[in-house]
């Protein structure tokens, strides 16, 4: 029974830190978030947890990602400081690039207006140069310059990804 309970709490864990960008604590990520409820309410049907130890397994989880958090911010500032100036410049060209071709997706499966990219540009570069803006901030501010319907999109395109069968989903592009 124990080992099961461990096993639960590495995928809850495994499923929220998958991502390469700075995990940000689960108040500050809604979908996120829910997605720990739903795993453990699941548990605690399984397992019969009390909600003190619904409380703690939240708390490991929530003390996991502060934890990686920091990690991940000082490897990335140990890695900016092995590079040589040429080789920052390429990786930002090559961020630079990429997030063209993000911007790019995102218009053709949202149906984003010139000023809507624009802005989300300003957001997505706002947070590679701030470290103090989480991603879950970065998404609520770029759910802000959607409409309805492109959040709705938007979140359909994020569920078929995540669930593995997403790479070759799209939702139909407005006409």
């Amino acid at each position: 029974m124990q080992n099961a309970t461990i096993r639960t709490i590495l995928t809850i864990t495994g499923v929220l830190i998958g991502s390469s960008a700075i995990a940000a604590p689960l108040e500050r990520h809604p979908e996120a978030s829910a997605r720990v409820d739903a795993r453990i309410e699941a548990m605690a049907e399984r397992l019969d947890l009390s909600e003190a130890q619904q409380q703690e397994i939240r708390s490991i989880i929530e003390a996991h990602h502060e934890e990686a958090d920091l990690a991940r911010q000082e490897m990335q500032q140990r890695i900016d400081a092995v590079l040589t100036d040429d080789q920052r410049s390429s990786r930002d060209t090559f961020r630079h690039e990429r997030l063209g071709r993000h911007l790019r997706r995102m218009s053709e499966r949202l149906g984003l207006s010139d000023d809507q990219r624009d802005a989300i540009r300003a957001i997505l570069e706002e947070g590679r140069t701030d470290p103090g803006l989480t991603p879950g901030e970065i998404r609520q501010r770029i759910a802000a310059v959607l409409t309805p319907e492109q959040q709705e999109r938007l979140s359909q395109w994020r569920r078929h990804r995540g669930d593995g069968r997403g790479r070759g989903w799209r939702p139909p592009v407005n006409d």
